[in-house]
């Protein structure tokens, strides 16, 4: 079933100057390949290093892009895995839209580790990868040994993002217009690129422009465009219904909490519900941190990450 090759090929993740600077050494080889999942749906996966495994799930209509600095300073001594959710980038779009979900994502996450044959791991979720991660636990909770909760919420996002519950109707908006004139939301999906608008909205809602490597936004202000928004519209209406506010409770595994001082995308007191929720999870804040500390000041989020492992002994 898997397709493996033990080459990184070129613009296989585009690493930032910023990043360059800060890894001077030889680039490591990369293992990919791709599996079926449950329903026929190709999946993209990738492997770094050697090691015990590290699951990596990026948020809603992202990229590895959002953990490449962990990536990369992990696989010293670990195996850092992540994977594209179907109709992401290198995953086929599933024939059935309505799988795109949280849920089936979490069942993705299972079919790969499956054909890894990997028992069990800990993953680490950003943003709408928090609730995949949280998922995956709520479906296999014996292959989990930690979790990694980094900018997330319990419970439906629009509710509450840039503090405020506006964008529900908004989302609604293009969900509709979608539905009546697909081709028209295509173009202007396509034209996020070329506008001037576009960089500082999204540097507000997701990065410390202060921090952030200006190559790496413009780089997810690519990847987004390219991306075809009807993924965007079936993703979007589960995502918004997801709520974990009633298990969280039973999960029994040791779990970090990363949270943005300043993320105006999914608040502070967001994480500190998922906090108060998950029975004995440490929660680390990141001063001047966004939606994305993991990029903003990633040498900081890596060694939170680090002594978390080594506090569990994995």
């Amino acid at each position: 079933m898997t397709a493996a090759m033990i080459v990184r090929p070129a613009g296989a993740r585009k690493k930032s100057l910023q990043e360059q600077r800060r890894s001077p050494q030889e680039p490591s080889t990369a293992t990919h390949g791709y599996i079926r999942s449950f329903d026929g749906t190709r999946l993209f996966y990738s492997i770094e290093g050697s090691g015990p495994p590290l699951i990596f799930c990026y948020g809603l209509v992202c990229s590895s892009l959002h953990w490449t600095y962990q990536i990369d300073y992990f696989r010293k001594n670990y195996q850092s895995i992540w994977i594209d959710y179907r109709g992401h980038h290198r995953s086929d779009a599933p024939k059935d839209l309505g799988t795109l979900n949280v849920e089936t994502f979490a069942r993705d996450i299972g079919a790969v580790l499956d054909e890894l044959k990997i028992e069990k791991a800990v993953l680490l979720g950003h943003s709408m990868g928090v609730n995949v991660i949280l998922d995956f636990y709520r479906q296999q909770p014996h292959r989990v040994a930690g979790l990694v909760l980094a900018n997330g919420t319990a419970k439906r996002p629009l509710e509450t993002m840039f503090h405020m519950n506006l964008f529900q109707g908004g989302f609604k908006v293009l969900t509709e217009a979608y539905r009546r004139a697909p081709r028209l939301v295509e173009a202007f999906w396509k034209l996020q690129k070329m506008s001037p608008l576009t960089r500082p909205l999204v540097t507000f809602g997701g990065f410390n422009p202060h921090l952030t490597a200006r190559e790496d936004i413009d780089l997810y202000i690519q990847q987004v465009a390219d991306m075809d928004p009807k993924i965007f519209v079936h993703l979007i209406e589960n995502y918004d219904s997801y709520d974990a506010t009633a298990w969280l409770h039973t999960v029994q595994v040791p779990t970090l909490i990363i949270a943005g001082e300043n993320d105006h995308m999914i608040p502070l007191a967001q994480q500190e519900l998922l906090h108060q929720l998950i029975p004995n999870s440490r929660l680390e804040v990141v001063h001047h941190g966004s939606h994305c500390p993991q990029m903003d000041l990633p040498e900081l989020v890596n060694l939170k990450i680090e002594a978390f492992l080594a506090a569990m002994n994995y």
